[in-house]
């Protein structure tokens, strides 16, 4: 269950929190359930958007494909997918 909420709030985090994309990805990060993660955020030519990112001090990494309202990857080498709330991906929209 931990691992579901830990994807749901990165890609959250990951949305809200960009008020732009750079051409070169700035590394960010934020803090879910005492655990912190940092990541890059690129937008893609095809309107999608790529989160990659890991667990600061363990080996969990997470790498999410943002198409629409449509998030899909891998959290530490397991298959994720899911369907992001609507504020998540008019943030995106307004941050592409």
């Amino acid at each position: 269950m931990r691992q579901i909420k830990f994807i749901a709030a990165a890609a959250a985090a990951a949305l809200i929190s960009t008020v732009g994309i750079a051409a070169e990805p700035a590394e960010q990060s934020f803090t879910h359930e005492g655990h912190t993660y940092v990541y890059t955020q690129t937008a893609r030519d095809n309107g999608k958007t790529l989160i990659e990112g890991h667990e600061v001090g363990s080996r969990e990494k997470f790498r999410l494909l943002v198409d629409g309202d449509r998030v899909r990857g891998t959290s530490n080498g397991y298959p994720v997918s899911f369907r992001a709330k609507g504020s998540v991906i008019a943030s995106a929209a307004a941050a592409n």
